[in-house]
């Protein structure tokens, strides 16, 4: 149980970071937590603070066009289903319930062992903090957001060229 009061972590609003005013995240807090990059490239959950969240985020200079949502953790779940719902933050989820492809699943994740673990015997990691982008209609962005861009594998990759000069053939 703690004793401190959520009416006195926002006192300091002069010095809080951006990123802990936009996604109501505690730059102070340096407990561990669960974050998934969607369409990042990284294949697994990283292990961080909201401390170093907040620097992370602060650090980035795409911060306007970044959400962080965060989802309930079932205790005893090994693995987290990633919803198109669960990449917006709860005020806009609503706004959003009524499309159809809100409910389709984008990511299944697994847990890491040690996270999986402290979660069931302690529930110490009660939500997945999500970070995405948001979509965008300007040119650049929608480059940034298409599925080349992330962990998805392209053609060109999948099936390498030989480069056959030329001369081989004369």
């Amino acid at each position: 149980m703690s004793w401190a009061s959520k009416s006195s972590a926002g006192t300091n609003s002069s010095k809080s970071s951006l990123s802990s005013q936009k996604f109501g995240l505690n730059e102070d807090d340096k407990s561990p937590i669960l974050v998934y990059r969607y369409r990042s490239g990284s294949k697994s959950l990283e292990v961080s603070s909201q401390q170093d969240l907040c620097k992370n985020l602060d650090a980035d200079p795409n911060l306007q066009s970044i959400r962080v949502a965060r989802k309930k953790i079932p205790r005893g779940n090994s693995r987290v289903e990633v919803r198109g719902e669960d990449l917006f933050p709860e005020q806009d989820r609503k706004r959003f319930s009524d499309r159809p492809t809100v409910k389709s699943c984008l990511a299944n994740v697994g847990l890491p062992s040690s996270a999986y673990w402290k979660n069931l015997l302690f529930n110490s990691f009660p939500e997945l903090y999500i970070i995405s982008k948001s979509p965008s209609t300007t040119p650049n962005s929608s480059a940034d957001n298409s599925p080349e861009a992330s962990q998805h594998v392209t053609p060109s990759t999948t099936f390498p060229r030989d480069h056959i000069s030329t001369q081989d053939h004369s």
